[in-house]
């Protein structure tokens, strides 16, 4: 476990929710994967594809505070193999979240924490 100084500019919660995902820029179809945890800059989730650091996903999701879905916009910051070949723990950074969105993914964080 990491014991150096915290990084992150927001906390963040360990939460299982399923996303829809796709390079942006790709004519490929959605993949369907989940979160491993999310804060409102972002989220860690497991991804089939390895995808080049900056790469933009569009990413479809429904969280349990909201009661349609949510379309995000968010851009690759790191990636870590977990599985050779098939498995990727991928860091994607938000970079279109909706205020409303982040204000209540805020909340929901403060409730269930890491």
């Amino acid at each position: 476990m990491y014991s150096g100084i915290e990084r992150r500019r927001y906390p963040r919660a360990n939460a299982a929710f399923l996303v829809s995902y796709k390079n942006m820029y790709s004519e490929s179809d959605f993949n369907i994967s989940q979160t491993v945890n999310i804060s409102q800059g972002g989220l860690l989730l497991t991804t089939s594809e390895l995808f080049p650091k900056g790469t933009t996903l569009k990413m479809l999701t429904f969280f349990p505070f909201f009661s349609q879905r949510i379309n995000l916009l968010g851009k690759v910051v790191r990636q870590k193999e977990v599985a050779k070949g098939l498995i990727y723990e991928t860091g994607v950074e938000f970079t279109n979240l909706e205020q409303i969105v982040f204000e209540k993914l805020g909340e929901f964080i403060q409730r269930k924490p890491l």
